[in-house]
């Protein structure tokens, strides 16, 4: 809210559990391939693993 920025704008990546209000709060959600279950079944899309660099990936095409 303090940098008027909207929900939908923004893009969010996670792994584990702690990570859901986070995924379910931004307007797209993705997880690792390696992610806990729970997540890989809460999120809009599945990127690569971490050891795989699944974020930069992500960023590399987003970012472009």
């Amino acid at each position: 809210e303090r940098h008027d920025i909207e929900a939908s704008e923004v893009v969010a990546f996670g792994d584990m559990p702690n990570d859901l209000p986070m995924l379910a709060w931004a307007g797209t959600s993705y997880a690792v391939a390696n992610a806990h279950p729970g997540v890989l079944a809460a999120v809009d899309h599945v990127t690569a693993a971490n050891d795989d660099d699944g974020v930069a990936l992500v960023l590399e095409k987003l970012y472009r």
